[in-house]
């Protein structure tokens, strides 16, 4: 059986502001296995980046405040530790790294490639020489693919292309040797067959290296060739999860069904309209105490309206659906 080498217990992450709490992270759990990429999938403001900047302890307080919950990275609680720990400020990029949404404006503009990555390998290394960094950046920018390294090294992140700068993102995030990586939307604003490239050389790093990758998307497309488990967030929190074919070929959950019908196919007619979820996501400042997808819900029954919100429930084969409708939750 293979290891957690990543489990989040009850995460439960808030924004304080004048319009009251936000519950952005509203009692989450998931896990990642070691050499496993997942998915986490769901619409703009579901919570999925803020859910992996509170396993990073990169929520900025105030507003933002990790309330509860549980982050083991390799039998580590990560919550006990002050966000700017040594203990934390190790972790970061030698056991998890995080690939952020915009390279742009992860990359410091008015520095170099080279000197981005031998900052990051001395940082975590101490006692390397800049030589030795140097050199150490110039592989990486090789593994993933970068031609002349060398003298890519020397550019700045305005001199490369967008799909460029998402390589020495990847490289960042590999430089020194971390287990985990979590990539935010990481091809956002790329082309298809530049989208393609990035996801196949992220999953070559993962069974190459035995890494585990945690995928945030909005794109349920995506993950189909590049994630064995999906996890489904809507409103702060999970509704359904399962293995990636499970989630594509029987969905439980009538907001997952939502998403699927709003992808085109190919077999599709190309004068049938794409289906759209209907209505707008929910006011995190506002959550109802009943299932927050309801107003949005084509299937919502009386029973919907007069209960508590559904917990998520196995409905065969590890596959968790948090929705009264599922088989077996009618009770």
């Amino acid at each position: 059986m293979a290891k957690h080498l990543l489990e989040v217990k009850d995460l439960r992450t808030s924004f304080f502001t004048p319009e009251g709490e936000v519950k952005s992270v509203d009692g989450v759990s998931y896990y990642v296995e070691e050499g496993e990429a997942i998915a986490i999938v769901g619409e703009s403001g579901c919570g999925k980046s803020v859910t992996q900047m509170s396993v990073m302890q990169l929520v900025q307080c105030p507003p933002g405040k990790i309330l509860s919950g549980e982050v083991l990275f390799d039998g580590q609680n990560l919550l006990e530790y002050k966000s700017d720990s040594k203990e934390m400020r190790s972790i970061r990029g030698s056991g998890i790294s995080m690939i952020f949404q915009e390279p742009m404006t992860s990359l410091n503009p008015v520095l170099t490639v080279g000197a981005q990555l031998c900052d990051i390998i001395i940082t975590h290394n101490p006692g390397m020489k800049k030589d030795e960094a140097w050199a150490k950046g110039v592989q990486a920018l090789k593994d993933v693919g970068i031609p002349e390294a060398e003298a890519r090294m020397k550019n700045y992140p305005f001199e490369m292309s967008g799909g460029m700068r998402q390589r020495v993102m990847i490289a960042a995030a590999i430089v020194c040797g971390s287990k985990l990586i979590i990539a935010d939307e990481p091809t956002t604003a790329l082309d298809v067959t530049t989208q393609a490239q990035v996801m196949d050389l992220l999953l070559e790093l993962v069974e190459k290296h035995g890494k585990s990758l945690v995928i945030i998307t909005h794109n349920l497309g995506l993950v189909t060739r590049y994630a064995s488990r999906v996890y489904v967030m809507y409103a702060g929190r999970i509704v359904e999860s399962g293995t990636t074919e499970q989630i594509l070929t029987n969905p439980q959950h009538p907001y997952t069904k939502g998403l699927l019908n709003s992808v085109p196919k190919l077999e599709s007619n190309k004068d049938e309209d794409l289906v759209p979820i209907q209505g707008m996501p929910p006011i995190l400042s506002n959550l109802p105490k009943y299932c927050a997808f309801l107003p949005r819900c084509p299937y919502a029954t009386d029973k919907c309206r007069e209960s508590d919100k559904p917990m998520l429930k196995d409905t065969g084969n590890t596959h968790f659906s948090a929705c009264y409708l599922t088989e077996g939750q009618n009770g």
